[in-house]
This record gives structure tokens, sequence and C-alpha cells, in this order.
């Protein structure tokens, strides 16, 4: 039976993941790496194996640990490019005597914006397919997690470790446990600039499309990789084994105003209503570019392994998701 070490399992994905791969795999021995302690007893009861506490400024330690396990799985950053390229080479350092390691990494769709600065959807834009190779041998070190993308890809091409993308679009749903931990990533970004603003943006006519997904969505499937990497011999090339998971897809000014109408009743924006700005307007980084542009993928080799979403939509469930948050 694999051995599997989680990265990030504090996280929105990667405590939810925890549980769900004890339940479908109990007998395999599962490594959870965090530095937050007051997670432990949450860990003890969904029956983790081990415990290892730490940052990623542990470099020895997490490259030891990287080194040490069957499966790696990295929930922790899809930005992070030392980190990841700290995994890969652990892994890669693993005795010849030893089975070959597996890296499943959880990236993100912001990958496949089309740069769009209008903030108005464009028919023209690409469509990203993960059943098309090609689209994924386009992946690069410019896009959004394209620094931990390539390397794992690179990897998984010289083949001494197996490697699996999986990609996420923005991710809803609530943490698996305590009041204030992780709503994640898309969550964060969103609400960190219009707290910043004092209102929720959109930028042009607001027509431009984002892919959602919820992570009792995603985690099963996640979960479906795992055991699929513990028990299968990797089949074709490491771009034939990313997947893109997606559930609904809506206009920015349709989520603005979900959003608008819950950070106004918390108390955290001036009004219940999105303001239109430019995208100059919309600050520096990447969620400037998220907002004015177009994100269309489709996930059809992750449909035909099984992913099907069925949780409420994002602009029913951030209600809960935010409302119940405590900031």
């Amino acid at each position: 039976m694999p051995s599997v070490l989680l990265l990030g399992a504090t996280g929105l994905v990667g405590a939810h993941l925890a549980a769900d791969i004890k339940r479908s795999r109990p007998d395999w021995p599962l490594t959870a790496f965090y530095r937050n302690q007051s997670a432990d007893e949450y860990f003890s009861r969904v029956y983790v194996d081990r415990i290892v506490h730490g940052s990623f400024s542990d470099t020895d330690l997490v490259k030891s640990l990287s080194k040490e396990h069957d499966i790696v799985i990295n929930a922790a950053s899809s930005f992070d490019a030392d980190l990841i390229n700290l995994i890969i080479s652990g892994m890669e350092e693993r005795p010849s005597t030893s089975p070959k390691g597996t890296l499943i990494h959880l990236s993100g769709t912001g990958n496949f914006i089309d740069y769009g600065t209008t903030g108005n959807f464009n028919p023209e834009s690409k469509v990203w397919n993960d059943d098309n190779e090609e689209d994924i041998k386009l992946i690069n070190k410019d896009m959004f997690n394209g620094a931990t993308d390539v390397p794992v890809l690179e990897a998984g091409q010289r083949g001494k470790i197996a490697t699996y993308i999986i990609c996420l679009a923005v991710t809803s749903g609530q943490s698996a446990f305590g009041p204030t931990a992780q709503l994640g990533v898309g969550y964060n970004i969103f609400v960190g600039l219009a707290k910043g603003l004092g209102f929720v943006p959109y930028v042009g006519d607001g027509t431009g499309v984002v892919s959602t997904v919820h992570v009792q969505d995603a985690v099963p499937f996640i979960t479906k990789i795992v055991g699929v990497a513990g028990t299968q011999e990797p089949q074709g090339s490491a771009y034939s084994r990313y997947y893109i998971v997606h559930g609904e897809r809506f206009a920015w000014k349709d989520f603005s105003g979900a959003l608008a109408k819950v950070l106004y009743t918390k108390g955290l924006v001036s009004s219940p209503e999105p303001k239109k700005i430019s995208m100059d307007e919309a600050g520096v980084g990447e969620v400037k570019h998220l907002i004015a542009a177009n994100m269309l993928v489709k996930g059809d080799h992750a449909a035909r392994m099984g992913f099907k979403p069925v949780q409420p939509s994002m602009l029913v469930s951030m209600q809960k998701d935010i409302g119940e948050h405590v900031f």
C-alpha cells in the first residue's frame, strides 16, 4: 500500500481531502504536513496516521518527506515555484530500489484567462480543453500557475517520477474545521479586493466569464486520482494526465452582485450593489487581470474520468461560505 504525503492539509481543499482519502483508502498511511498545531485535534479525528509540523521554509524537512513518501499531494500552493522544485528534487532522489514516486499537483484555471482588459465577453477567446494535449503543451511560466505547472509537467516527461495535475476552477465551499479556517484562494482574493476598495467591483459591462467549482465536487475527483496513482501504472504522457475540474461558469457581474450582498450584510463594504470600474482602478496584481478577462475551460477528460458537479452554484453557496466565516 502506498504512503501518502499531503502538503497544504489545513487549506480549503486539503482538510476535506485528508478526510476523503482516509475514508476511501483507510489502509494507506497518510502524513499531513502543516504549521498550525491547533489543527491537530481535527486531523486526529479524521485518522491521519502521522502529523508533521513545519513550514515550507524547513527545506530539508520538506525535501526528505517528499523523498520518503510514495505519493506526494501538493495542495499547498499553485504559485510557489521554489516549493514545487524542492518537492520534485526530493522525489527524484528516491533510490532505484523504491517504487517510482508520484506527484499530484493542484493548479488553478487562472492559467487560462484570455487577458482581456474590457471586462466584456469575447466570443473569440480560446476555450482550453484538458482532452487536447496540444492545449496543455501551451502552458508556460508566464501563466498565473505556470511557474509550478511547467516544472511538474517537465518532471513527468523526464520520467523519474509520475505526475498528475488537477487544475481547479475558482473554488467555493466551507472549510472542514475552525471558524477562521481557509475560505480558499478565490474567495480570499476577491474579498480582499472588495475590502480594500470599500465596495465590490466589476469591469466593463461585467459579461466576462469566470469558471467555478465547489470543493465538495472537486475533492472526490482528487481522491479518485490518488487511487488511480496508487494502484495503476501511469498511462500516456504527462500532458495527458492534466485534468481541468470546473462546474459552473457565469458572468463576473453576476458574481460581483452576489458577493456585494453578502459582504454588505457582514459590514465589510459600503453598498449591497457592485460598482463598475476600469481595469486600472482594480489595483495591481493578478486580481485585476482576472475580473477583466474571460476564463473559458472544458474538462472533457476529467468528465470521462468520472467528474460530475452536483453541488449548488457558487452564487448560492457564498451566502453560507462567507456569511458564516469569521473575519
